[in-house]
């Protein structure tokens, strides 16, 4: 084999190599991708009870409001 063929073969051998890790690291990538996903979402549900419990809060508020306003003005 000719030195031109054998560099030719060692750098063909390289690129095999490195697409091989960069399919590794785009496949690793992708589970982050989606584990940050689903965690963002497991956020979504504190962040909606949270929202929940805080209207509740506050329609509680505006009767006990209204109940007040009536006994004033009413």
């Amino acid at each position: 084999m000719s030195d031109i063929q054998t560099h030719k073969q060692a750098l063909e051998e390289k690129i095999a190599e490195l697409e091989s890790k960069l399919a590794g690291l785009k496949g690793e990538l992708q589970k982050e991708v989606e584990f940050e996903q689903h965690k963002a979402v497991d956020q979504l549900d504190f962040h909606y009870a949270d929202l929940d419990t805080t209207f509740n809060s506050l329609k509680e508020f505006l009767n006990m409001l209204r109940d007040d306003f009536k006994k004033t003005f009413g």
